[in-house]
Parts: structure tokens; C-alpha cells; sequence
């Protein structure tokens, strides 16, 4: 197919289904849209994105003593901060809605993603975190820049007695008090599950804070707080907002003691300044989240389905699959799938081949996040070092709400630009 990415795409989406040519028709050109996604709210987001207040610096009173009540608590008496956008009205109605969602005390909600860890930990202040061996690569960065706590890292799917080793180990050192056991699961990227009963038993025992981010699975899947662990952490962008345009993040507390923690934090680092518009459209596009994420899973496995015949993949990772040595622990915790899976390029197949054909995929974007309507490619680095990979090459998908026959034909034409037509 001759002419420019933009013209071969237009060219494609002419054959794609029309839910598919909804998605893309308006960001034919990434430099047009400054890379955006969901550049003026596509498809059914559409209808809850102008939504909510503006956001206000100022809130009134009509005395000094509503004001200096309101401002000795941080809250108004109508609901929201007492200043500025901080826990916003809109903010409040998310939280209360989260917290019901998850079975919590009650929940905080922050500007991302990471802006929620951060606030879990600096709220906390642990001396020492034992963390997966495939955490997030940007709460690692945090952690590891910060330099605030010592870091233990466990297997990403690590045994109960694994971390139950390195509780006794750090408490040598550490009082439980100060000590916080941080799980994820699947671990990102290459999607170990560990076991989440054993782990946090282990930390029970020894009196240690839990905390777990639960982005991959959502309360759809997963709710930490029903499994003994204390903050749930969830990264809002993804499933819950649904359309790549809610950059926010939620920790939701089991009890009270926990969430005072959280909203003192949140007064004073101003992390919880998300924008009313942002919380509208998270408050009603949450509740279509189960829909979504069935149709993301349904899609991503007929993806995994055409990977598997072809002769250039030597693995694919994700808990789903019954070959995977992490499923019985995703019966057991999860039971349904989601968006994302990663493909092992055959170490025989030069790199220069495995980027031309996600070079030459024109549904697939290439950028990080996922769980969005757009379907996404990334490479992999395992435990964060590009040096420690083994094998072939390694890309994450993320499955989008394309029709996914387009999807798959997109797949075979980048296959046969970049493997067959070299081979010719």
C-alpha cells in the first residue's frame, strides 16, 4: 500500500466497520491532534465530556466563622474543599461513588495514576516497602529517587513464604509500623500474579500495612479491600474513564483511620486537584466499566488467538491463557480478562523486522497507558532493565473497542510488510 501513514490509514479505514472508523476517523493525523487520542470526545464519551463545573480558586462564605469552620476542617459546609479545586463537589460525588464500588470508608481521589501512589506513600511514610519485582516503572522511580524508604523487592509472583522471608527480614531492621507491603497484580508488562491470600496473610501477621495497586483488573475484577488489604490504588485514566481523556487516580481506604491519612495528605500536597470536568465524566462512564472491559477481554483474546498461529511468536503472556503458569492464581483472584496481553517475538526474527511491523500497524498507536478505547503497542522491558530481557523482543498490546476484524486484518498487513515482503 504506496503513499504516506496518513493516506494508507484513511485508505484502510475505508474497509474497517463503523465502529471502528468512529475511533479513527478523527485522529488520522497524531501531529494534527498533538498526539491526543480522544482530541474532542469520540463515540459515546462524547456525551459526558463537556460535562461538569469549571472549577472555581475561590469558595464563598457568608461569614467569617462558616470560613474559619470550614477552613479548620478543610471542607465547606456545602460539600467539597474549602479552597480551591482540591476535593471539588464533583471530586467528592467520585470518591463517595469509588468507595461504595470498592466497599471502602471512603476514597481519595488524585490528578493520576501515579499522583495516587505518591500520595499513599507519603501520607504513610514507610521506612521500608517490599515491592514486586516488576512494579510499575514510575512508582519504582518514585521510590527509588525519593530515597524516603529501603526497598525489598519480592518475585512478581511470589509464594506467601517468598514474602512472608522478607517481612522477617526487614523486620530486623524496621518496625512493622513503618514497613508497608506494596502489591501489584499482574505485575505489569509480563503479568505475574502472586499469591495475594499468602502475602497478605504474611503481612497481617506481622502487623504491616497493605496496600495494593489494582489498575490491571479495576473493582470490576478485583476488590482489594474484600481481601484484607488496606488501600486499593487504581489508576482512573484507564478502564473506569474508558476513553484515554480522565487522567486521575483513586485510593480507596478500608477504614476511617487510613482515609483521615489520605485527605490530610492530599490538603497538604494539593495531589487531589483534578479538574470537575474530569470527575463528571469519570462519575458516569465508571458505570459502564464492566461492559467495556468484557469487550476489550473478548477482543484481546481473539488477538492472542492470531498470534498464535504465526510463525514469529515464541510466547504470549498473559494469565488468561491456561498455558500461562500464573492462570490457576487468576481463576482463583480475577476470573475474567482485560485489554492487555504480550507478545515474545521469536528471538530468530531480527529486531529491525518485529519494529517495522508495529511500524506499519495503522490501528495500533503506538504510545503507553492502555484501557482505552484505542488500541495501543509498546515494548516490554522486563524488571525495568532492557539488559535483563532474554529471548526475542517483547510488545504489550492493548486491545481498543475497534471491531476486531479490523483489528486483525491491520495485524496481517503489517505482518506482510514487515516479515513476508522481506522475506520475498
Amino acid at each position: 500500500m504506496a503513499g504516506s501513514k496518513i493516506e494508507r490509514r484513511k485508505a484502510f479505514l475505508d474497509g474497517c466497520g463503523p465502529e471502528t472508523r468512529a475511533i479513527h476517523a478523527p485522529i488520522l493525523d497524531l501531529a494534527a491532534s498533538r498526539g491526543h487520542l480522544n482530541p474532542s470526545g469520540l463515540g459515546e464519551a462524547r456525551a459526558s465530556s463537556a460535562l461538569g463545573s469549571v472549577g472555581q480558586s475561590s469558595v464563598g462564605f457568608d461569614s467569617l466563622g462558616d470560613y474559619e469552620a470550614a477552613d479548620a476542617a478543610g471542607r465547606a459546609p456545602y460539600g467539597g474543599a474549602e479552597y480551591g479545586v482540591v476535593l471539588s463537589p464533583e471530586a467528592e460525588a467520585v470518591c463517595a461513588k469509588f468507595a461504595r464500588l470498592h466497599g471502602g470508608a471512603g476514597a481519595v481521589v488524585c490528578a493520576s495514576g501515579l499522583a495516587a501512589i505518591a500520595t499513599v506513600l507519603d501520607a504513610f511514610a514507610p521506612r521500608a516497602v517490599l515491592i514486586p519485582d516488576g512494579l510499575y516503572f514510575p512508582a519504582w522511580r518514585y521510590l527509588s529517587e525519593t530515597g524516603r524508604a529501603e526497598l525489598l523487592t519480592y518475585p512478581a509472583g511470589a509464594s506467601g513464604e517468598e514474602v512472608a522471608a522478607l517481612i522477617r527480614e526487614a523486620g530486623t531492621r524496621v518496625a512493622p509500623a513503618e514497613t508497608m507491603l506494596y502489591l501489584e497484580a499482574p505485575a505489569s508488562g509480563t503479568f505475574e500474579i502472586p499469591d495475594i491470600a499468602g502475602l497478605v496473610a504474611a503481612a497481617r501477621a506481622a502487623g504491616i500495612r497493605t496496600v495494593m495497586d489494582n489498575t490491571w483488573g479495576s473493582h470490576v475484577r478485583f476488590r482489594p479491600l474484600d481481601h484484607g488489604i488496606a488501600l486499593a490504588v487504581q489508576a482512573t485514566t484507564k478502564y473506569e474513564g474508558g476513553y484515554g481523556d480522565t487522567p486521575s487516580g483513586i485510593v480507596v481506604a478500608r477504614d476511617e483511620a487510613d482515609l483521615a491519612r489520605l485527605r490530610r495528605q492530599l490538603r497538604i500536597s494539593g495531589n487531589g486537584a483534578v479538574s470537575p470536568q474530569t470527575c463528571t465524566r469519570l462519575l458516569h462512564r465508571v458505570d459502564s466499566a464492566e461492559h467495556r472491559l468484557d469487550r476489550h477481554a473478548a477482543t484481546a483474546a481473539k488477538l492472542m488467538g492470531w498470534f498464535e498461529d504465526r510463525p514469529f511468536t515464541a510466547d504470549i503472556l498473559s494469565p488468561v491463557r491456561a498455558a500461562s503458569p500464573y492462570h490457576a492464581r487468576f481463576r482463583q483472584y480475577f476470573g475474567a480478562g482485560n485489554s492487555l496481553f504480550t507478545v515474545v517475538f521469536d528471538e530468530g526474527v531480527p529486531v529491525e523486522r518485529v519494529q517495522a511491523f508495529v511500524d506499519a500497524l495503522l490501528l495500533f498507536r503506538v504510545a503507553e497507558s492502555w484501557g482505552g478505547h484505542v488500541s495501543l503497542v509498546l515494548p516490554v522491558h522486563p524488571r525495568r532493565d532492557p539488559a535483563m530481557r532474554q529471548g526475542g523482543a517483547m510488545f504489550r498490546f492493548n486491545a481498543g473497542l475497534e471491531e476486531a476484524g479490523d483489528l486483525i486484518a491491520d495485524l496481517e498487513q503489517a505482518a506482510r510488510a514487515a516479515f513476508l515482503e522481506n522475506l520475498a
